[in-house]
């Protein structure tokens, strides 16, 4: 029996990064890239238009806008796409945060002039802006969100600066015309990685029920268990999804309970319940040996930090190695179908039955997410007619 471990064997240049839910998170979701939203050329705040879960509002960083997305949804009523997009209001400048506010308001962060803006529920433009420095936000702010109706803190608004990875809870004193006041409650939580979107998962989430998730500019989509605030607790921390490169706002949908958040150019990636294994499948010609032609197989989950399981099954006693790769090959090389480019080629001796098993345990390593391997196993086989034998080739998509 072998172990191979793949970091060891191929590196992390091997993968190209791909949005990948990590464990232990990914007992449960899945990352799934839903594309990219037409006219909207960067990441930015997310959330729903009060009252219509069909269109989704996006505050894409240095736009200048707060643009209007409809969804197009397929039978399960999951987002397969949109529509064409128009503009809810043009406000000067943006980022990470976007947020429904109390009467429909709507709340966004403006990166490098520190600034919150509002805009009321029939405006076009932002009806108030607020310096936030002199209230106490170093430079500059990121994102904001209020903490949702069954949560801990439920109701409090929250805003976190990107670029010293601080969160404020913060009090909105309505003003008299149909916006509000904020002034900062406590002192800042400090956290990190450059906080550019909050996401409050429903109490019912498995492993995130009782977590705020930060999308963090610098590192990926992360989750702190929360106080009775809403606020994050630092040294609960954990990596949930990384991959999705200029992680930007997030949100929940309302009809399908996925969680979004947005990428570079625009890009839209949903997380959601239904953790899948990656596929394993046979391709190319096998080469029979003397007395048998050899066979391999494969059990298990090839998803990150799972294990999946090969089987050779050839000639008692066989002499040969077994290979894996990066790409498929198919190259004759005496008179055998070499499968594979042989990244790493192991030798070893089938056993007296005829077998080699080889589990391989998927590391939790965002990079191996979205990869494809090829294995193929050769042989000695004195009597065939090319004095080799081999089985056909594996390919094993990682997700």
């Amino acid at each position: 029996m072998h172990k191979f471990l793949l970091p060891s064997l191929l590196g992390l240049s091997a993968a190209a990064p791909a949005q990948s839910v990590l464990p232990p998170f990914n007992t449960y979701y899945q990352a799934v890239d839903l594309g990219q939203m037409p006219q909207v050329y960067d990441y930015g705040g997310i959330c729903f238009a009060p009252g219509d879960a069909n269109t989704l509002l996006v505050s894409a960083y240095g736009s200048g806008r707060i643009a209007a997305v409809p969804l197009v949804r397929d039978a399960a009523g999951r987002i397969a796409g949109f529509g064409a997009t128009t503009t809810r209001a043009t406000v000067g400048g943006n980022d990470g945060g976007l947020a429904v506010g109390p009467g429909g308001v709507l709340l966004f962060t403006w990166y490098g002039a520190n600034r919150l803006g509002q805009v009321k529920p029939a405006s076009s433009v932002a009806d108030r802006v607020d310096d936030l420095h002199p209230l106490g936000v170093s430079v500059s702010v990121g994102t904001c969100a209020f903490v949702p109706a069954g949560r801990a803190g439920a109701g409090r608004f929250k805003l976190a600066n990107y670029a010293n990875s601080e969160w404020y809870d913060v009090v909105l004193t309505p003003d008299g015309n149909g916006t509000f006041a904020p002034t900062i409650s406590a002192p800042p939580v400090q956290i990190q990685g450059g906080p550019e979107g909050i996401l409050y998962p429903p109490v019912t989430a498995p492993l995130l029920g009782d977590c705020v998730m930060v999308c963090e500019w610098n590192a990926g989509i992360t989750a702190y268990r929360t106080d009775g605030n809403g606020d994050p607790l630092p040294n609960t921390r954990q990596m949930v999804l990384t991959g999705l490169g200029s992680n930007g706002g997030g949100a929940i949908d309302p009809i399908s309970g996925d969680f979004l958040f947005t990428g570079g150019n625009g890009s839209l990636v949903a997380m959601r319940l239904g953790a899948t294994c990656g596929t394993i499948t046979s391709y190319g010609r096998a080469t029979p040996g003397a007395s048998l032609t050899p066979t391999l197989t494969a059990v298990g989950c090839a998803r990150l930090g799972q294990t999946f399981t090969m089987t050779v099954q050839g000639e008692p006693n066989a002499l040969g190695a077994f290979a894996m790769g990066t790409f498929p090959a198919n190259w004759q090389i005496a008179g055998v179908d070499v499968l594979t480019n042989m990244t790493v080629s192991i030798s070893h001796r089938l056993d007296a039955q005829g077998r080699l098993v080889v589990p391989f345990a998927v590391p939790p390593v965002a990079a191996f997410g979205d990869l494809h391997l090829y294995f193929q196993a050769g042989y000695f086989s004195p009597g065939s007619s090319t004095g080799f034998s081999a089985t056909s080739g594996l390919d094993v998509w990682i997700q």
